[in-house]
């Protein structure tokens, strides 16, 4: 994977219902996404990976590329939503937004 690759995330916890019921959308996003690299992060399996990183609540969408850490936020599990964030990223027309953590996803993959 090089770094102009977008990773986009969903950092979960299988134990939260919400998130079990996200799983389906996340995954048809990903596959409206084939040029971004998608990855569903249970945080507590994960969480020797996380680093200092601890959500206050689920779902997390995360998005980074390359070492840098685009966005990283709890956001409500409507596709729509999500798809309008994930193209505004890919294309590099978001604003800029300073996430609050210095989570680093290429450690999850």
């Amino acid at each position: 994977m090089d770094d102009d690759t977008l990773l986009v995330a969903c950092l979960c916890a299988q134990w939260c219902h919400i998130c079990r019921d996200w799983r389906a959308e996340f995954d048809a996003l990903a596959r409206r996404f084939p040029d971004a690299r998608f990855i569903w992060v249970d945080v507590e399996d994960d969480a020797d990976r996380l680093g200092d990183y601890d959500p206050d609540d689920f779902p997390v969408l995360a998005l980074q590329r390359g070492p840098r850490l685009l966005y990283c936020a709890t956001q409500a599990q409507h596709a729509p939503t999500w798809q309008r964030m994930i193209d505004a990223y890919a294309a590099g027309t978001a604003p800029p937004c300073a996430p609050p953590t210095t989570l680093d996803l290429r450690a999850l993959i």
